[in-house]
């Protein structure tokens, strides 16, 4: 795969905002907004169905909780940063 969240670690912007991303697991990824956490960032295994990974995005204190998928890790970060700032 050539693109990822694992090449926005470190730095993300976002509305003329800047995020941290770092990996704490293979394929999850903590996303921060200064030292405040707000949730994480997961890939998903593809299937044989839909060969490529999917991702979902949980705000902070409910990453167990079912969320829908996108094949599109930008939009799975961007609708958990826009979440946040609610």
């Amino acid at each position: 795969m050539e693109d990822g969240p694992e090449f926005a670690e470190g730095s993300y912007d976002f509305a003329r905002k800047t995020y941290r991303l770092a990996e704490v697991d293979s394929q999850v990824w903590r996303v921060y907004d200064g030292d405040t956490y707000i949730g994480i960032v997961t890939e998903t295994d593809a299937t044989a169905a839909e060969p490529w990974p999917h991702y979902t995005e949980h705000s902070a204190g409910d990453e167990t909780a079912a969320a829908p998928t996108t094949h599109d890790w930008r939009a799975a970060l961007d609708h958990l940063i826009e979440a946040a700032e609610i």
